[in-house]
């Protein structure tokens, strides 16, 4: 989340989803050698074609959020992308989790929301709650809580009829070609994106982790349920970014912040015994 935010206080929006989305074709077109190509294109195109909308629109709305320098507010929200991504992938893939992992997804969400409870004081509440309609970045993130939810079920889907390595190719080289076709119409768009970038350690760190996110999440889909996945990236990125806060940036950890990681670390542990013993009843 830092990372973003960094890379967006001294460079546009646009250009930083353009750098996402570059990077991930060069690196997926390089792993096109080992792939065998193979790929059941009627059944890929339709869900492919919607993955890819869906996936440009919500990096966009994201970046947005994060320009406005808010986004601690509106962080919370995408707390809650494990339960929708349970409720998608029950309809979409029929994966059905056991009890005690919806009780860790539980202790996740109230670990974040514990977590950043100091951000939403009385006047930010009645704000909220009186401009809802009006706020447009609450409305964003959302809309992207819930297309972050559903993109990695249709990720599952379509490597039902393709293997990972041709998915993320033609995932980013559709978003490749609909980014621009759809902002560059706009000499406002075309001059925002042409302006000169800040080529520092940022922007590297950018281009490797935006391909890692990506490839690592493929390569997981193909053994665990998406609510897990999506469970234990939220819960684990949220640890993680304590730890490097403490040590790397210096900030402060209190009692709150402890508490609230220990309870996160303890649905974290819920999901990932449970996914361990799931997984070997499949194979027993």
């Amino acid at each position: 989340m830092w990372l973003e935010k960094k890379a967006v206080e001294n460079n546009s929006a646009l250009q930083v989803i353009f750098i996402i989305i570059l990077s991930q074709f060069f690196f997926f077109s390089c792993l096109l050698v080992i792939s065998n190509l193979q790929i059941n294109l009627r059944a890929y195109f339709l869900i492919g074609v919607c993955l890819v909308i869906l996936n440009v629109l919500s990096l966009y709305l994201f970046l947005l959020v994060l320009k406005s320098g808010k986004i601690s507010i509106y962080i919370p929200m995408l707390s809650f992308t494990p339960f929708f991504s349970a409720i998608y992938s029950k309809l979409i893939l029929n994966e059905e989790l056991v009890f005690i992992q919806y009780i860790g997804m539980l202790f996740i969400v109230v670990g974040s929301l514990t977590l950043h409870s100091s951000q939403f004081n009385s006047q930010t509440k009645l704000s909220i709650n009186y401009n809802y309609l009006n706020n447009k970045n609450l409305l964003y993130i959302l809309i992207v809580s819930l297309i972050w939810s559903l993109t990695p079920v249709l990720d599952k889907e379509c490597l039902k009829y393709t293997g990972v390595y041709l998915h993320g190719f033609l995932q980013s080289c559709g978003m490749l070609f609909l980014f621009p076709l759809i902002l560059l119409n706009s000499n406002k768009y075309k001059s925002t994106l042409m302006k000169k970038m800040d080529y520092d350690f940022i922007f590297f760190l950018i281009i490797i982790l935006g391909f890692l996110t990506a490839f690592i999440q493929l390569m997981a889909l193909q053994y665990v349920f998406v609510a897990e996945l999506e469970s234990l990236k939220r819960g684990i990125g949220i640890v993680l970014s304590l730890v490097f806060g403490y040590f790397i940036f210096k900030e402060e950890v209190n009692l709150k912040k402890l508490f609230s990681v220990i309870i996160i670390i303890c649905g974290v542990n819920f999901i990932i015994n449970f996914t361990i013993f799931t997984n070997l009843q499949k194979i027993m």
